[in-house]
C-alpha cells in the first residue's frame, strides 16, 4: 500500500486549476482594456492590436465562461451584470500583477533612466545626439523605449517622455521642447515635371502621401489648402504608412515629400533633400518633454541636456 502526501496532492490540484484558469490571461487583458474604454476600437489602439482581435478575444472569453460580459448596442458598449462582477475582481488583480512585475523589473534595472519617444523622433533627432550625452554623462545609463503607440507611462515605468501633441500633456512636469513646421522637400535626384518654383507646380508632381495614424496637418490636402490650392487626389503619387518610409522615399528621388523640422534638418544640411522654393511652411504641433519622476537627479540632467540641444540647435 502506498501513502501519498495530502499537501502534495492539494498543491498539484491547485496548479492544474491555476493553469486551466489562466490560459485565458490574454483574453482577460483584452477584457480589462475594453471594460475601461467601453470601446473595442480604443481598447485595441491601447493594446497595439486590431479591433477584430479584441472582439474575438472577448467573444472567446464569454463562450468559455458561458455568460455575456458586454451589451453590444448601436455605437455603444456597456457591461452586463456578469461583466461588472468580473471587472471588480479581475481588473484590480491584473493591476496588482503589473505593479509586482514593474517593482521587480525596477529593482533589476537599478538606476537606469528609461526614455520613450516615437521612432521618427528617435531616428532623426535624438539618437544622433546621444553620443554627446554619453560622453558628457557616462555614469547615466539610458533605456530608450521607441514606440509609435501612446504608452501608459506609469504602467510601463517610463521616467522621461518626448511626445508630439496638439495640446500640452497633463502628466508629469511638462516643457515645450520643439515646434514642427512642415514644408515640401525633394531630392536633387528627383526628375521634376515642372520648374518647381512655386506651390502650384506641386499639383503636377509625384507626391508622397502619408496614411494611417497621422493627423490631417501632416498630409498634403491640409498643406495645399493652407497655400490656397485645391489638393490633388492621393492617386497622384505613392502612399506610405510611416514618416520614416516617406523620408527615405523622398531621399531616393521617388517623389516630393511633406516633411517637417527638426526631423528633416540633417538631410537639408547634408544636401540629401532640399526645400521646394516658393512654398509656404505650415506651423504644426509641439514636441513636449515630460519628466515623470519625483526630483530624480539623472532625469533632471537628461531633461536639461535635451532642452539645451533643442534651444541651441546643436
Amino acid at each position: 500500500m502506498k501513502f501519498q502526501n495530502a499537501s502534495v496532492c492539494v498543491n498539484q490540484s491547485v496548479m492544474v486549476n491555476l493553469r486551466k484558469s489562466l490560459n485565458r490571461l490574454p483574453h482577460l487583458i483584452a477584457f480589462e482594456a475594453a471594460s475601461r474604454k467601453l470601446n473595442f476600437t480604443r481598447a485595441a489602439e491601447e493594446l497595439g492590436v486590431s479591433r477584430v482581435s479584441v472582439s474575438r478575444q472577448i467573444a472567446e472569453l464569454e463562450e468559455s465562461l458561458g455568460v455575456r460580459l458586454f451589451n453590444r448596442e448601436h455605437r455603444r458598449l456597456s457591461l452586463t451584470q456578469a461583466g461588472r462582477a468580473l471587472e471588480a475582481e479581475v481588473n484590480p488583480a491584473l493591476h496588482q500583477i503589473a505593479d509586482a512585475l514593474k517593482s521587480v523589473a525596477g529593482a533589476a534595472k537599478g538606476t537606469r533612466l528609461s526614455v520613450t519617444t516615437t521612432s521618427a523622433f528617435a531616428t532623426y533627432w535624438l539618437m544622433p545626439r546621444l553620443v554627446d550625452f554619453s560622453n558628457r554623462f557616462p555614469r547615466i545609463e539610458l533605456d530608450l523605449v521607441v514606440a509609435d503607440r501612446m504608452l501608459d507611462l506609469a504602467a510601463e515605468g517610463i521616467n522621461v517622455a518626448v511626445r508630439y501633441s496638439a495640446t500640452e500633456p497633463r502628466e508629469g512636469r511638462v516643457r515645450p521642447l520643439l515646434q514642427e513646421k512642415v514644408f515640401p522637400v525633394v531630392s536633387p535626384r528627383y526628375a521634376a515635371r515642372t520648374e518647381l518654383t512655386q506651390a502650384s507646380d506641386l499639383l503636377q508632381e509625384h507626391l508622397l502621401h502619408l496614411s494611417g495614424i497621422y493627423r490631417p496637418g501632416a498630409r498634403w490636402p491640409s498643406w495645399f489648402r493652407s497655400n490656397g490650392l485645391e489638393p490633388p487626389p492621393e492617386g497622384s503619387g505613392v502612399v506610405v504608412n510611416t514618416y520614416i518610409n516617406m523620408l527615405q522615399a523622398a531621399i531616393a528621388g521617388q517623389g516630393v515629400g511633406l516633411a517637417g523640422n527638426p526631423l528633416v534638418d540633417p538631410y537639408l544640411a547634408d544636401g540629401s533633400l532640399i526645400r521646394v522654393p516658393g512654398c509656404k511652411e505650415v506651423v504644426r504641433d509641439h514636441y513636449y518633454l515630460m519628466d515623470m519622476t519625483r526630483d530624480r537627479e539623472d532625469a533632471q540632467i537628461f531633461c536639461d541636456w535635451i532642452m539645451d540641444q533643442a534651444i541651441n540647435g546643436t
